[in-house]
């Protein structure tokens, strides 16, 4: 691999991930960084040019997209600080990157890296297979890229903007949109303190009175499957975000072009996520609370209060509240598997467990 990429979100959990691989592969890296970002990780990389600025930096865009043969956008928020922030940079700071690939003249291939948000939860259907007795919010079957988006959260609905505004520009760019899960691995600090919750006090907290089905996928993979997109992905139409005839008044399916899904072939409960961790540290055991709803959104309210008081972000909001509390929240991931041959390996525990271990080294430093 001799290509240039350029990479938004790179000093970030997966961004990182992605440029090692990259430059594993050959491949030269451009990153896209904050003058106050840590770069040390990339530094050990070797062949990696700073681009510093952000995504309101229309010169470092510029730089950023010059010359290049693709762009890995995954610079974005998960937690905003203030209303109307996830829309400011999630929808617009792509919109205005996208512009800057068009300007370039280089005609990049652009992977944009949204989320199962975008699309929002699974709808009624099929029960999940292998899967017997469940209950009536079980009763789902995964969400495919040809289910028209219903985002439930102001960050779902800050990336299907996103990726609408991709559409407008699928006929002058070749562009894919990736939709993962929850995605978990080594470097990931967010999710730490449910493994340091699980190995320490054997316990884990399941959000709500009601235990969702969640897809996850291992950063890795997940890697794999945005270099396979960018290699040889189905490219975004005009009209892949558009509802089809057949829909009616309340749209119910689109053709999807252009979007995978990015996922572990089975779901699990959540509440088994935390009795992977459990195992993973040696636990027979992992005792799981559930929090009442009101306390989950009390938690995303005086999140909220904080965020405000403070100007900084706090652990639970009332957007991950939201989410927290419906579900499933599962896809399919076929469509990645057989058009990218991104087969993903159904050793999920295994999975958990080497980043069980990654944490414990870490902490022992």
């Amino acid at each position: 691999m001799s290509e240039t990429y350029f990479i938004t979100g790179a000093t970030g959990f997966i961004g990182s991930c992605l440029a090692r691989k990259l430059v594993g592969l050959g491949a030269r890296v451009k990153c896209l960084v904050r003058p106050t970002s840590n770069r040390d990780e990339l530094r050990r990389l070797g062949d990696v040019e700073f681009i510093e600025g952000d995504l309101k930096d229309g010169a470092a865009l510029a730089a950023g997209v010059a010359g290049v043969s693709g762009v890995f956008h995954l610079a974005g928020l998960t937690r905003e600080r203030r209303s109307g922030e996830f829309m400011e940079v999630n929808c617009g700071g792509t919109l205005d990157l996208v512009r800057y690939c068009v300007r370039s003249g280089n005609n990049p291939t652009f992977v944009f890296v949204s989320s199962l948000s975008a699309a929002g939860i699974a709808p009624k259907g099929d029960v999940l297979s292998g899967q017997t007795g469940e209950r009536l919010y079980d009763l789902c079957r995964r969400k495919r890229e040809t289910d028209y988006p219903r985002p439930i959260s102001p960050y779902g609905r800050s990336k299907f903007a996103a990726e609408q505004n991709l559409q407008d520009y699928a006929a002058k760019l070749p562009i894919t949109i990736v939709r993962p899960p929850y995605v978990f691995g080594e470097r990931d600090m967010a999710s730490e303190p449910l493994f340091t919750m699980a190995k320490r006090r054997g316990n884990f907290v399941n959000p709500g009175w009601k235990d969702h089905y969640f897809s996850f996928v291992y950063v890795e993979d997940l890697i794999d499957i945005l270099i396979a997109a960018m290699k040889n992905g189905e490219r975004l139409t005009p009209t892949s975000l558009v509802p089809t005839q057949e829909s009616g008044a309340r749209a119910k399916f689109c053709s999807g072009k252009g979007i995978y899904f990015a996922t572990a072939p089975e779901p699990i409960l959540f509440s088994e996520f935390g009795r992977m961790i459990g195992r993973a540290y040696g636990r027979k055991r992992t005792r799981v609370f559930r929090v009442p709803p009101m306390g989950v959104l009390g938690a995303g309210v005086y999140g909220e209060i904080y965020k405000s008081l403070r100007g900084g972000g706090f652990a639970m909001d009332f957007n991950k509240a939201i989410e927290a509390l419906r579900g499933p929240w599962i896809c399919s991931g076929v469509k990645a598997a057989e058009q990218l041959g991104a087969t993903i390996s159904p050793e999920l525990e295994e999975k958990i467990a080497r980043v069980a271990l990654w944490y414990e080294n870490r902490n022992k430093r």
